[in-house]
């Protein structure tokens, strides 16, 4: 399934730093190293995790920790993750930069905060509910719209960091979906792996595109230079298959980015339905 950014300190122990980490680190160790979780990092996570709401007892404070939260994301949403600072978001607010301190003990507390409230919540089931196949096809065009309306959440470095309800809450409803295929287990966790991945890293030329539209250009502007830079192809002795494909004649009619997304997302479901029925009915 879907692995947390990755900690600065190892599962297993001093045996990862000579070895490749797929080879060494299993599920099971990520478990186990909850036990013994950074102290800072646990309690970023239960900053994360804990109730926000304002104390009920003194003086009415001038802002939640929501607003503090919103006024961060307004300006992810227009500047970018590496503008979210903590005198950025006292500026917004109006207030100095040692009081936004007093909702968060530290810029990371406050961008794991604006991480999981940008992602969301997961689509519901439709009414009446689908197939599986169905409902995680609407999950990952969700998925896929969240990634793309929230294109700074692409900017995150693979480090660290604590994840919060909300990231748990979209493997909730994936696994719930995929559960229903009669797998189990390890099975369900792989499959999670498989279309999360899939999700994330098939939306990275829309979340391109996102990202060219923030800074104010056109579709057409970015369209104009991602195709200059793939036409270098033609031509180029390195690359005579990725030629091939940019010189081949239409199949069909052309469609949108969404709709390539859709026809690569029925062929990873087509697998998992392939796999489900390869196994014993005692599975």
């Amino acid at each position: 399934m879907p692995r947390p950014r990755k900690s600065g300190a190892s599962p297993a122990g001093n045996r990862a730093r000579s070895a490749a980490p797929d080879q060494e680190v299993t599920h099971r160790d990520v478990m186990q190293a909850s036990l013994a979780i950074d102290p800072e990092l646990r309690r970023r996570s239960e900053l994360l995790w804990e109730d926000r709401s304002p104390a009920t007892r003194g003086p009415r404070a001038a802002f939640t920790p929501e607003d503090v939260v919103k006024a961060a994301m307004e300006v992810a949403d227009t500047e970018g993750l590496a503008a979210v600072t903590m005198n950025a978001v006292s500026t917004r607010l109006g207030l100095t930069t040692m009081a936004v301190y007093r909702y968060f003990p530290s810029k990371e507390t406050l961008i794991d905060a604006i991480i999981d409230a940008g992602m969301g919540l997961p689509p519901a089931p439709g009414e009446p509910e689908g197939s599986w196949r169905e409902e995680v096809t609407r999950w990952a065009h969700a998925k896929r719209a969240m990634l793309i309306g929230r294109p700074w959440l692409a900017e995150l470095p693979f480090v660290a960091a604590p994840h919060g309800p909300n990231w748990l809450l979209w493997l909730e409803a994936l696994a719930r979906q995929l559960a229903r295929t009669g797998l189990r287990g390890r099975y369900v966790g792989e499959m999670i792996s498989i279309v999360d991945g899939f999700t994330r890293g098939a939306s990275d030329t829309s979340i391109s595109l996102a990202r060219w539209q923030a800074r104010g250009k056109t579709a057409q502007e970015w369209a104009a230079a991602v195709g200059a830079d793939l036409g270098r192809a033609i031509g180029d002795p390195r690359f005579p298959s990725f030629a091939a494909i940019l010189t081949a004649p239409p199949d069909g009619e052309e469609g949108s980015l969404a709709d390539s997304f859709d026809f690569c997302l029925q062929r990873v479901l087509d697998g998992i339905a392939h796999f489900v029925a390869s196994l014993p009915a005692t599975r």
